[in-house]
Parts: structure tokens; sequence; C-alpha cells
């Protein structure tokens, strides 16, 4: 069963005007097409300014799309009623990236986390302290942590609390953003085997936010790959690190650190700005195969014959092992 379902999203922001007296539009999301189904793990990879951030806001319904329909559970977001967007907002969970800045500084760790199940009115308040010890031992902390500000936490118990005050209405779905990112390796690797064993002992749908492709093939079952506020390849994260279709993604996967190979920079240049994006394919200024049609036409983001996968390039890679 569909959870989201992205039609053709766009989202422009206006930063100013031209001598001419036209508007002079960032284009954050450009014609962005996705689903998310039930049960789910899904990543969403790209270089800071993709519009990774941006798609989820949106998502959240935290913004609106400029052009586009978004939709959950089959019901377009933005025409929920108060009744309906009540029970999505306890249904959707988002664990920021900023843990420690998310929260209420002047609150316990036990307020913090009853306070969604009061809200949600999923127990009687005399039933709060109970409900929310036993949901920090869910995430590895002990109920001494209750009576603790964030401040007394270290970064690895704060992120610990995040995710489970991400958990306390009771999700379906769960939103992260970068929420490992900047942690010691020993910690990330807990809070990711924590997110992995949640999901699936709970059969959360989960979409995360990240520009670590090795965060992404350990967690997510499906990848999307964004660039200059598209999706410019998507399919099983698998199959999509390890034979890529789209220059970009090569790029990234080249780029990621590895044991066996020296470290590489692949990719040159920086990503342009979306106040100004390039004629024809959005890559085509960083491109190492970029060929002349590529300045000319922006391709669309279609399915490749015999793969289960989609890509938005007009000379797609081969698949071939060993072939790019």
């Amino acid at each position: 069963m569909s959870i989201f379902q992205l039609l053709d999203i766009e989202k422009y922001y206006v930063v100013g005007r031209t001598p001419a007296g036209e508007e002079k539009r960032l284009k954050a999301l450009d014609g962005v097409r996705l689903e998310i189904n039930e049960g789910d793990t899904v990543a969403l990879v790209g270089e800071s300014g993709s519009g990774k951030s941006t798609l989820v806001r949106l998502m959240l319904g935290l913004e609106q799309p400029s052009n586009g329909r978004l939709f959950f559970r089959q019901t377009e977001l933005r025409q929920l009623d108060r009744q309906a967007r009540q029970a999505f907002s306890r249904e959707v969970s988002f664990i920021y990236q900023n843990a420690r800045g998310s929260m209420n500084p002047r609150m316990r760790v036990g307020d913090i986390l009853g306070e969604p199940m009061l809200l949600h009115r999923l127990c009687n308040e005399s039933e709060v302290r109970q409900r929310v010890s036993a949901l920090l031992e869910k995430v590895g902390l002990s109920a001494s942590m209750l009576d603790r500000f964030p401040s007394e936490l270290s970064g690895g118990q704060v992120r610990r609390v995040a995710v489970a005050r991400a958990l306390a209405s009771e999700p379906r779905v769960i939103i992260a953003d970068e929420c490992v990112a900047g942690l010691d390796v020993s910690v990330q690797a807990q809070l990711l085997n924590l997110l992995r064993t949640l999901c699936t002992e709970m059969g959360l749908t989960l979409v995360f936010i990240t520009h670590d492709l090795g965060v992404a093939s350990y967690l997510c079952q499906r990848t999307s790959v964004m660039y200059l506020g598209c999706i410019v390849e998507q399919g099983p994260t698998v199959e999509l690190l390890t034979k890529p279709l789209h220059p970009y993604t090569r790029a990234l996967t080249d780029s990621f650190p590895s044991f066996d190979r020296p470290l590489n920079a692949a990719l040159k240049g920086e990503i342009p700005s979306p106040i100004h994006l390039p004629q024809g394919c959005r890559f085509s200024t960083r491109c190492p195969d970029v060929q002349e049609a590529c300045r000319h036409k922006d391709p669309p983001l279609t399915l490749h014959p015999g793969e289960n996968r989609a890509v938005a390039c007009l000379f797609p890679l081969r698949v071939e092992v060993g072939v790019t």
C-alpha cells in the first residue's frame, strides 16, 4: 500500500526580481516523482543543496509544493482536514539532525517523551512515566534518564532520546534527516543497528536522508539519488551502488572511502546555482561523459530497460560487470 506518492513536485522560492521586473526563482525541487510503500526503507542521497531536506519538509506538510501533487495514503496532503492532520502528525514522526537543539532545554527527558503520548491521548497521565521508562529501555537507555535535562546527555544519548521521541506517538512512518551525522563511528553503528532493529520489529516505514552511501547501503533497501532538485536515479540500494546507471551515482560511489582502493575525488567542480540552472541536463557541467545532446535536452526519469531502476540520463552507463 502506498504511503507517500509524489507527482511532479516543484518547489521554488522567489529571491528577487530581474531589471525587467520578472521574478528570480530558486528551484529547490524540479519535477520530483517518488512513491514510498508500506514497510519501505528508502534513502535520499545527494550532495548539500540537492533538495533532500526541502523534499522532506514538503512530505511533513511543513511547506506546500509550488506545483505538483503530494499524496499521503491516497489523499492529497494539502486537503487533510484538522482531524486527519492530527492523525497524520501521529502517524509520521521526524528525527532531527540537530537532536539536542530540537529539544526544549528546560524540559526533562521524561516530559519530552511524555508530551506526544499526552498530546495524542495514548495513555492517562498516571501511566506516562511507566510508558516512558519502557520506551527508554527500547532504545537502550536506563530509566535514570527520566529526570535529566538534554544538556546532561552525551551525543549518543541525546540521539537515542530523539529516536525515542519519534517512537512516542506510535508512528507508522519515521523520517530522519542525517540523524547519525557527526557521531563517533562506534556510536553511529549503535544507532544504525537500533534503527534497523526497530524497523524490522515494528514494521516501520523509514525515509532516511543522508550523504553517506555506507549508511544508505546498511539501512535502506531502496535509494533515490538527488542532484540539483531532481531524482537522477532510483532503485534497489545494492544494485544502484554496485552497478550505477547515472554518472553522478558513479561519481558518488567512487568518492566513497574504501579499504581496498585509494580515495578518489571523482567529481570535479561545485553544484551549479539553482537560480541559474544549466541548459539541458543539469549534470552536464560536471559530467565526465557529457555529449553534445546533453547540453540541449533535460532527460526525464524513466525506467531503464531490463532493470528494476529508473534513471534520468540520455546515455546511461552499461551495467555489465567490469564495464562502465
